[in-house]
């Protein structure tokens, strides 16, 4: 055998014989652009014929070879082999195992088929017989399911309460059928039975999908504001951060002086590098004023000039999220004047909710309020330093020890909303003192988005809780984060659960505290 052979642990399992499942392993020669499924085929042919795994088209189109491949649900025909990585192959969960890789998808399929295709009953000028390619665009992309079922697999929300949330792909179906103009069915208040306000819009299903469909985003929120609009959402625990904002521009309620009442327009600094704009989002505002200080600590210590516009406001992202877009609408346009008004073409978030929300959702608003997007580009800040200033121009000497262990929780909004990843781990490791631990799952949504934490709170301190247990296993003194919503939902569980001693910050209070520490 080579010695690049890929060694492959394989989850086996008969029920006929085993009286549990076990995994065996195997070493398979390495070939540059070989796929998993090259890998069982080769297991099958040259060791054991027994193995049983799903494969028809062998080119990501029948769905059939998804299986959990390195922990992550995937097609097996269209993952590659790395040199020298081992692989562990096991069946999705969610489903029965019939036999090793094979598993009974009965529980999904039982759901899926009782969603009927449109019927035309009636002919009207408002349900056309053959659609445009115009009237087609909002469905186009959803229309590639495969109904591989990785996304059922993957998704945090189904682990905890199928019964309830149907999960991504019944989801993504339904709003296939309700997008399209000749459907006459009613879609939204099937979604809604089934868990329309369950999804937390963490786009796990998006990372494991083969086709990359943006179920949350193109399916989920969509059907969201056609609820809003038929009188069926938002649920009664998110009114209330609706009506905040239409009140006073934020989602929660004033309990002490904000941010934006304690610091001036400008914070400059001698010799300053760069200048930017400072977006506080409600949470750093209203509840987290702290972080929001320790931000500009570090933007200070590191020669950036903010200005701080207070004529900003919310960045409606749960109004986005839970389908309230006419009041979304309102406040992209009064965040866009205030930031453009100063001139300033970087734009800083401490919030992933918030940066998500700006990149992704505000440009198409924008342009259809001034046929054109803004004028500025957005930052989390662990991206802005690392990316923008660059990391080896980061004021490191001045930065003190800290003695203690760490682990670091990756925001949904912010890994996979803006595909921030490695930053905060990098401006974490860069303190004096730290040990970071790189806790299991730390990708694995904490419950706190999409709504849910407002409008279904005993599901989403469920997906709390499961978070909880990587970071009390990862043995760590503290958590860091770079998310206002998951810090407080992450506090929250710890304290719930009896370990207030695990400390919970956000990236820019740790660089602050080592900051300070030089004072």
């Amino acid at each position: 055998m080579p010695e690049d052979a890929v060694q492959v642990k394989v989850f086996r399992y008969n029920p006929d014989t085993d009286k549990e499942p076990h995994y065996e392993t195997y070493k398979v020669p390495y070939t540059q652009g070989m796929v998993v499924l090259d890998v069982l085929n080769y297991i099958s042919e040259h060791y054991d014929g027994s193995l049983a795994y799903r494969w028809a088209c062998r080119a990501g189109q029948c769905g059939s070879c998804a299986m959990i491949i390195n922990g992550k649900p995937r097609a097996a025909c269209r993952t590659l082999v790395e040199k020298g990585k081992p692989l562990t192959i096991t069946p999705l969960v969610q489903f029965p195992v019939v036999k090793d890789l094979v598993v009974d998808y009965e529980r999904g399929t039982r759901r899926l088929v009782k969603i009927k295709p449109y019927v035309q009953r009636l002919k009207s000028p408002s349900r056309p017989e053959i659609i445009s390619k115009e009237d087609i665009v909002d469905v186009k992309e959803i229309r590639g399911c495969i109904e591989c079922w990785a996304c059922v697999s993957a998704c945090p929300v189904v682990g905890e309460a199928w019964q309830e949330f149907a999960g991504p792909l019944i989801h993504r179906q339904l709003a296939r059928l309700k997008l399209d103009k000749r459907d006459t069915e009613e879609r939204v208040k099937t979604a809604f039975i089934e868990g329309l306000y369950d999804c937390t819009t963490c786009k796990t299903c998006v990372e494991v999908c083969p086709k990359k469909i943006d179920i949350p985003g193109k399916a989920i929120e969509k059907m969201r504001a056609i609820a809003v609009k038929e009188g069926l959402g938002p649920l009664e625990g998110q009114k209330p951060f609706i009506e905040a904002i239409e009140r006073t521009g934020r989602s929660v309620e004033r309990q002490s002086t904000p941010l934006l009442e304690q610091v001036p327009d400008v914070i400059d600094v001698d010799d300053p590098i760069d200048e930017v704009a400072f977006f506080t989002g409600c949470l750093v505002d209203y509840r987290l004023q702290s972080t929001g200080f320790n931000a500009l600590e570090v933007l200070k210590r590191n020669r950036i000039k903010v200005h701080i516009p207070k004529a900003q406001s919310s960045c409606a992202s749960p109004a986005f999220r839970s389908g309230v877009v006419d009041l979304a609408h309102q406040q992209v346009k009064k965040n866009v004047d205030a930031l453009e008004k100063l001139g300033i073409t970087k734009v800083i978030s401490l919030c992933a909710g918030c940066a998500m929300t700006m990149k992704n959702d505000f440009p198409a608003v924008t342009k259809k309020i001034y046929n054109r997007e803004p004028n500025y580009k957005v930052y989390d800040f662990t991206e802005y330093l690392v990316r923008e200033v660059g990391i080896d121009k980061l004021n490191i000497k001045d930065l003190g020890e800290i003695k203690m262990k760490v682990t670091y929780h990756d925001p949904c909004h912010l890994n996979r909303g803006q595909g921030i990843h490695d930053e905060p781990r990098q401006l974490i490791k860069l303190i004096p003192g730290i040990t970071f631990i790189e806790m299991e799952e730390a990708d694995r949504c904490c419950g706190s988005g999409g709504g849910v934490r407002t409008g279904r709170r005993p599901l989403s301190m469920a997906l709390a809780r499961r978070k909880a247990e990587f970071i009390i296993k990862s043995g760590a003194d503290a958590v860091i984060t770079e998310c206002p919503f998951c810090l407080i939902q992450i506090r929250d569980i710890l304290n719930q659960l009896g370990y207030q001693h695990i400390q919970v910050y956000n990236v820019p209070d740790l660089m602050a505290m080592a900051y300070n520490k030089t004072k």
